[in-house]
């Protein structure tokens, strides 16, 4: 009798990865294979809109309304194209014209302190003449002060300037040099450089002036293991002091006797003082660990998937507002990619990101390749602008966000990539037979594995494309690529089959 051999076969199962929507953000804390793969593991210069990858934002010269709209919107032009180290918005009321005007106060890296109007028909921007040249970069806050609107400028080395509305400045050489400061109940509260544990502050309803004697001026010293003071906020009726690792709540009514100091938060990590913003019902900052959010009480920190990015960086020329209902921080990432985009090809790039995080929402999204100085809110009439001002190859410009993907004219690199992982199913191998994709613009797909790795070019189209692929691995990552600015990827579908 003769018994036939039974032929075993590895069994192949066939799967389909559906990336529905986009919106799940991304994660580079958790371990790619617990990760969906379909969560992003790394995104950047997309912006995510309705569950798809969209353009991104960018930044082109800042354009204002002209007040003769036959002329078209105006260009703005800095003074002598000098590079720019600060801004700032003035706001003030014109007493001659009896009504509200607005200009964009700058400082050049030579020391020049520069103006335009927002509303005018001038492109130009003019100096401010009859000042010295500030020797570093000056700090400056509205008030108004006999009557009149008015800048106060106060820098590290120099002498406190005022700036009126018609143009006048006058110089106070006994005021202290400041490197923070906030107006509460017509008070000027400061931070000196210098005396970082000490708090300095105005006599009431003149900045101008400081005698600690005479003046009801005054100073509240802040010693102990919170470290130096590096911000301060006027929020909810209480001036806060932001320290490297701390915050201090000031109760600040009527007499000096009634003046009081809480401190009411210890940070293990070092705080940013440039990121300190407030905003709405908060107050957010970030710290070598992420970022936060203080409420007057207490802080909290935000779980955004993203903790890694800030490891292994510094953040001192790091600048953050609100506009709009988002938290805007310039800041420095680790992105840990070996690919360098933008601002990171040069080796003295200070910052090489912006995140843009809606507060209500809880949607982010990160630009990558600019080297942004200082970003400020403009947001009046029927202006309502981000504002920035650079470093490195753009420090000459002033720029306004937009959402082209790009930066003065110049496309930025947009990649979304999926974690790396075994899709569940470790030590069987893996075919990734073929991918359907909707992309409205040109675009590409990248596969890696562990064995090899594999490019495809999406011609742009409105109809859902199919793409061959046939890549073998274990070991799986996909990433969506825009390399033209303009990008709208939706509904992309991985199909492959598992071995064994």
């Amino acid at each position: 009798m003769f018994y036939g051999n039974k032929i075993k076969t590895k069994s192949v199962k066939k799967y389909k990865i559906s990336y529905t929507s986009f919106a799940s953000g991304m994660n580079t804390e958790t371990d790619d294979n617990l990760l969906p793969h379909k969560q992003a593991k790394l995104v950047y210069n997309y912006s995510i809109k309705d569950g798809a990858l969209k353009t991104g934002m960018g930044f082109k010269e800042l354009t204002l309304p002209n007040e003769y709209p036959e002329l078209g919107d105006r260009v703005i032009q800095i003074y002598q194209g000098k590079d720019i180290s600060n801004l700032w918005h003035f706001r003030y009321y014109d007493n001659l014209v009896g009504e509200r005007r607005h200009k964009i106060m700058y400082t050049t890296t030579d020391g020049d302190l520069c103006y335009f109007d927002v509303f005018h028909y001038v492109v130009e921007s003019f100096k401010v003449t009859n000042i010295d040249l500030f020797t570093s970069v000056p700090v400056a806050i509205n008030y108004r002060l006999n009557g009149e609107d008015c800048m106060i400028f106060s820098s590290p080395t120099d002498p406190m300037v005022v700036f009126t509305q018609n143009h006048l400045t006058e110089t106070y050489e006994e005021a202290p040099k400041l490197v923070s400061v906030c107006i509460h109940y017509e008070r000027l509260f400061a931070i000196t450089e210098g005396e970082r544990n000490t708090l300095v502050f105005s006599a009431n309803m003149d900045p101008t002036s400081w005698d600690y004697n005479l003046d009801n001026a005054g100073f509240i010293q802040m010693v102990d293991e919170r470290g130096s003071m590096c911000a301060l906020v006027s929020f909810n009726d209480y001036v806060y002091v932001f320290r490297d690792y701390g915050v201090a709540r000031v109760s600040a009514y009527g007499s000096l006797e009634d003046f009081s100091v809480s401190q009411l938060f210890v940070s293990s990590v070092k705080i940013y003082g440039g990121t300190v913003c407030a905003c709405e019902d908060r107050i957010m900052f970030l710290a070598k660990d992420g970022l936060h959010y203080f409420g007057g009480y207490s802080t909290t920190k935000l779980n955004l998937g993203i903790d890694s990015l800030f490891k292994d960086v510094e953040n001192e020329f790091a600048s953050a507002t609100f506009h709009n209902g988002k938290y805007y921080l310039a800041c420095r990432l680790n992105f840990d990619d070996n690919v360098q985009i933008g601002c990171e090809v040069n080796d003295d790039y200070k910052n090489n990101a912006l995140i843009e995080y809606d507060l209500k929402s809880g949607e982010l999204n990160i630009m990558r390749g600019v080297d942004i100085n200082k970003i400020i809110s403009l947001d009046e009439g029927n202006v309502s602008k981000l504002v920035a001002c650079f470093y490195g190859e753009y420090s000459n410009k002033m720029g306004e966000l937009t959402y082209d993907g790009k930066v003065f004219g110049n496309s930025v690199k947009s990649v979304w990539t999926s974690p790396n992982s075994n899709l569940g199913y470790p030590d069987k191998l893996k075919q990734i037979k073929e991918v359907f994709i909707q992309s409205k613009y040109d675009s590409k797909i990248l596969i890696k594995t562990d064995v090899e790795q594999k490019e495809y070019n999406v011609k742009g189209s409105n109809c859902t494309q199919r793409i061959k692929t046939n890549v073998r691995g274990e070991y799986v990552q996909i990433s969506f690529v825009s390399e033209n600015g303009e990008a709208e990827i939706s509904s992309p579908e991985l199909v492959l089959t598992v071995n064994g």
